[in-house]
């Protein structure tokens, strides 16, 4: 009888652990039928791990990252139309020899290596665009592209690289006014906390103050190059730093959720989306079992630096674990660090309104 009770007893347990697994088991596989709605809420699917998108100027194309695979090869960017959401992998041009700007880079980077993490934009001329992306396939780098959006849309070509230190490994990257960037590390090999490092043509890379995190993850720069937006990931939060000279103090937000990219909204405001599962969750669900974790984006004004939730959702078998929004047109376009679908929300599905454009950062376009 004891035998049989502990039996039954192992039965049950193993009954509410599949209950619990099945019901978070939606992974972003990028399919069902958000995959073949074209109106309301729904997802363009195929695409391959779009953690990081960008829309290119006021054109009609959107860039996204592809992480690859989870030895990170494989990876790459993709080019998708607003309208009718049309989409196409982008093969870089890696025949260029690298620029002066860049000369401490050793080569061109492994095209069957390549993995777009976090991206970011440099606005040039008309249609033309620098392009930073975060990769993690064959080496820790920043790379750099030339962008140019043609009628038969955006062509990529590699300009050269910027490598992290040794040991440290980058999620997110912006521009700065000075033709510098800075870039996010999560976790400092001689530190439990995260960072943002700041490298300058010429001067290589340096540690910005007052920005040892738990998690630093997504980043923008203040439009006037005077700030740093910073997320927390580990604690829900989103910090204003002051760079070196700037009058402002620091501060910051708690979302009520873990936020994993920033981007900025025509209005001016900032989008963070990120994750309202619990850590535990978002490891277990995200690098582990590949079940579902949870989408929220808020918005967050800049002279106040107060939050309010835009959208919210669980996870399906279309979609999961939303990294970053954007506004394109008159929707919000969201990405994945796990999903092989972009999800597509209305603003008017949103639980507020987003404000009317205002003049958008020369360098964040």
């Amino acid at each position: 009888m004891r035998i049989a009770a502990l039996g039954l007893l192992a039965l049950l347990g193993f009954a509410a652990a599949f209950a619990l697994y099945w019901r978070l088991w939606p992974a972003g596989r990028g399919v069902g039928t958000e995959c073949e709605r074209t109106s309301g809420v729904h997802a363009v699917c195929g695409l391959n791990k779009p953690e990081d998108l960008m829309r290119l100027g006021d054109s009609d194309w959107v860039v996204t990252g592809n992480m690859g695979n989870d030895d990170w090869a494989g990876g790459g960017f993709y080019a998708v139309r607003i309208g009718d959401e049309a989409f196409r992998a982008m093969t870089p041009d890696l025949s260029r020899p690298v620029e002066p700007t860049y000369r401490d880079c050793p080569g061109a980077p492994d095209p069957k290596l390549l993995s777009a993490h976090g991206i970011a934009l440099r606005a040039r001329a008309k249609g033309e665009h620098t392009l930073y992306a975060v990769n993690h396939g064959g080496r820790e780098s920043i790379e750099v592209f030339d962008v140019r959006v043609s009628a038969e849309g955006p062509e990529l070509t590699w300009t050269g690289c910027v490598m992290l230190p040794t040991e440290h490994e980058a999620n997110s990257v912006a521009p700065l006014p000075d033709g510098g960037i800075v870039v996010t590390i999560p976790h400092l090999p001689s530190s439990p906390q995260g960072a943002v490092l700041r490298w300058v043509p010429g001067g290589g890379w340096s540690e910005v103050p007052g920005t040892r995190f738990q998690g630093d993850n997504g980043i923008l720069v203040s439009p006037d190059g005077t700030r740093l937006y910073v997320n927390e990931y580990m604690t829900s939060r989103v910090h204003e730093v002051p760079l070196v000279g700037a009058a402002t103090s620091p501060r910051s937000v708690n979302l009520g959720f873990h936020p994993d990219n920033l981007r900025f909204a025509p209005d001016g405001s900032i989008l963070a989306t990120g994750h309202p599962n619990s850590i535990a969750v978002v490891g277990l669900c995200g690098f582990v079992f590949k079940c579902g974790i949870g989408t929220e984006v808020a918005r967050i004004d800049p002279a106040t630096f107060q939050a309010t939730t835009l959208f919210e959702r669980a996870a399906n078998e279309t979609f999961s674990a939303g990294t970053s929004a954007i506004v394109a047109g008159d929707e919000l376009w969201i990405g994945s660090f796990v999903s092989r679908a972009l999800l597509i929300v209305p603003l008017s599905e949103l639980r507020q309104p987003l404000g009317s454009p205002a003049a958008s950062p020369t360098h964040e376009l």
